[in-house]
């Protein structure tokens, strides 16, 4: 079956890439460092001599939330002068990094090196930029379709019932996350296609896959569900050890540093599984010979 085939032969290639998962980790960490370490410095100082920074080690409370509301946003005007450009800059790594992993997923059993991983990055890099803006605006369209309405009603009828609110938002979350679903995927079939035609034409190929994901939908559409179970599963184990441990010595913050480490590692690895499994759908769709064999 075409479907579990890509998804075998993605785990396959993830699991024969782990130096490249340390990679990618390596250049997440390095980010990750030099947005913290300005940034703790920066809210200290807006913060003076709040116990907010000490108290957001520990989880969120009542009176950090109230601290929160004292402020009166200062907090947030930190959070989008301070933190949100580097953000920016870690999004823009990602799809930096897109190009390097096709580059490797796209011949698994190949030598591989830093030059041509970095060649593959910058070559692909202004397509996936590209292709990243065009679905984040399809991104935006679909909750302004979904929620705009759900928004205007709640707010025009004030007299509403906690039910007659809660419920037909759960209803509306429950169809976005089915939709994203399939958007997610059919991304990543864009992504698959720019890199194997090595086409400079991102608009035309969103269409062109999607009528190849609407021609498959329900074997895309499962693929899809196969590969975000693993992750799910991982954010649950993980929340769930998270919530179920008072982490308040020295010893158990350095121990929950190291498995959240992990986690990310497994992201990273769950990522390349995922692009590598919807490649070799990709290919399947186009060759039937790769549907074939795992």
């Amino acid at each position: 079956m075409k479907t579990i085939s890509a998804y075998i032969h993605g785990a396959k290639t993830a699991w024969r890439s782990l130096r490249l998962t340390l990679f990618i980790y390596l250049s997440y960490l390095g980010i990750a460092l030099l947005i913290a370490i300005p940034f703790f410095g920066l809210f200290r100082s807006a913060t003076g001599n709040s116990e907010l920074a000490d108290g957001l080690m520990k989880g969120f409370d009542a009176t950090i939330i109230r601290e929160i509301l004292v402020s009166k946003g200062q907090m947030f005007r930190v959070f989008i002068q301070g933190l949100f450009p580097w953000l920016i800059g870690f999004a823009l790594l990602q799809v930096y990094l897109t190009g390097g992993i096709y580059s490797k997923i796209a011949s698994p059993g190949g030598r591989s090196n830093v030059s041509g991983f970095h060649k593959s990055s910058i070559r692909f890099f202004w397509r996936f930029l590209k292709l990243t803006v065009y679905f984040l605006i399809i991104h935006i369209l679909l909750g302004l379709i979904l929620y705009l309405p759900y928004l205007i009603i709640t707010g025009v009828h004030t007299n509403l019932t906690d039910k007659q609110v809660v419920v037909p938002f759960l209803i509306l979350l429950t169809s976005h996350l089915v939709i994203l679903n399939f958007i997610f995927t059919w991304s990543d079939l864009v992504k698959s296609a720019i890199y194997e035609q090595d086409s400079r034409k991102v608009f035309k190929g969103i269409f062109r896959c999607l009528k190849m994901a609407l021609r498959n939908f329900f074997r895309l559409y499962l693929l899809g569900i196969l590969l975000a179970l693993a992750p799910a599963a991982a954010a649950a184990a993980y929340y769930l050890l998270r919530s179920g441990v008072t982490v308040d010595t020295t010893g158990l913050i350095m121990l929950f540093l190291l498995i959240q480490q992990m986690f990310i590692m497994l992201r990273v690895f769950f990522r390349i599984w995922r692009l590598s499994a919807v490649y070799r759908f990709y290919l399947s769709a186009i060759n039937p010979i790769f549907g074939h064999g795992m």
